[in-house]
């Protein structure tokens, strides 16, 4: 019997890779003659580059950047010298774990980390970014990311502003002049699952503001900051695509700063990840393949993992089971979903914090009690 097993992360308790690990437990344990290919997977999130570096065995890299509060961090990425490939989440250098929830206002932080990141990827050789754009806290439209490659923020005497909604209040022009020449050559690829414009009822400030410590009362201001950032990078022109490019407003519009005045191309984070570790090819050879994540709900449908891996498995006739933290939705709708079965951590007989204290633990069980309902003991 042939598995592979392709989850997510269960995020704030397991990474991707120890889920795998944690279900080939329970798989062996039901047939301890199964032949497992585990290829862990995300979707441009937290933890991505690690991810890609691990399964593909490029080196990994840590670099000395600045944090969104300015003080110093190391932050990791991978590179795939044969092919001058660099990956990089953002959440390394601008995360919201990286902000003290009494320093988590977006007015006062800045993305600057990731351009630095991206200059060190181009000073190892890198010819193709691949940038993750999960999981970040900054809102400042990318402008700190621009600085650090040489973007000049100017105010009306040509003083120079530093990159921070805040700071660039004055703002009056952008100067491209200094930007790092060598990005005319480099290809980026912007890893997303969501398709938020920068500005308006949808964009980056009501919808991911909030959640980065953006008081409701400021909403609107920094909506309108965000416009005339764009706005400006318009005047000079810079900007490559228009305001409403699905996508822009990811990342507290880190998207835009890469899609729109970069030229960036995105695309959905779990199928680019699912075509770069050649997904399709362990699945057309295996029987079976498991997946999962924290929680099965009607959101997994957009983008997120389990959807790439059912429908990929689907189209080469494989079923599909999946583990959760949770599910939020029925039988019926799991089996519309085109999930042959799933079980869930939390399903009455434990409680989250247990799940959450061995989820390890918890997955292998759950993966065994699967297989033994539908392969037998």
């Amino acid at each position: 019997m042939h598995v592979v097993l392709c989850p997510d992360s269960f995020k704030g308790s397991l990474e991707a890779d120890a889920v795998a690990a944690a279900m080939a437990r329970g798989v062996h344990a039901t047939r301890p003659t199964a032949q497992i290919r585990a290829l862990p997977m995300a979707d441009g999130g937290e933890g991505t580059a690690e991810l890609v570096t691990h399964t593909l065995g490029w080196e990994w890299h840590l670099s000395d950047v600045h944090g969104p509060i300015g003080t110093h961090l190391t932050a990791g990425w991978g590179f795939d010298p044969a092919n001058r490939r660099a990956v990089i989440d953002v959440a390394s250098a601008c995360g919201l774990d990286l902000v003290p929830e009494d320093r988590r206002d977006p007015w006062q932080l800045d993305s600057r980390g990731v351009g630095e990141l991206m200059r060190a990827a181009m000073d190892a050789g890198a010819r193709q970014l691949l940038i993750g754009l999960g999981g970040s806290g900054t809102v400042d439209g990318g402008a700190g990311m621009l600085a650090a490659l040489g973007v000049r923020f100017l105010d009306a005497d040509g003083q120079a502003l530093d990159a921070n909604p805040s700071a660039l209040r004055p703002l009056e022009r952008v100067d491209f002049s200094g930007i790092d020449p060598r990005l005319a050559d480099i290809e980026i690829t912007v890893l997303n699952d969501v398709d938020n414009p920068l500005t308006g009822p949808h964009g980056a400030s009501p919808v991911f503001g909030p959640q980065k410590g953006l008081a409701e009362s400021d909403i609107e201001a920094m909506d309108r900051h965000l416009a005339c950032l764009a706005e400006s990078i318009d005047a000079a022109a810079h900007l490559q695509r228009p305001l409403d490019t699905p996508g822009a407003g990811a990342a507290g519009g880190l998207g835009f700063a890469l899609d729109c005045v970069l030229g960036g191309t995105a695309r959905m984070g779990a199928a680019y990840i699912a075509e770069l570790i050649e997904l399709d090819a362990a699945i057309a050879e295996s029987d079976l393949v498991i997946t999962g994540e924290g929680q099965i709900d009607g959101q997994t449908s957009r983008g997120k993992v389990v959807a790439e891996v059912v429908g990929r498995a689907g189209r080469l006739n494989v079923p599909v089971m999946a583990i959760a933290g949770s599910i939020a939705c029925s039988d019926e709708e799991l089996a519309a979903f085109g999930l042959a079965d799933a079980r869930a951590l939390c399903d009455g007989s434990i409680t989250v914090e247990q799940a959450m204290a061995e989820p390890a633990r918890w997955i292998s069980a759950r993966t065994q009690a699967l297989l033994e309902e539908h392969l037998g003991s």
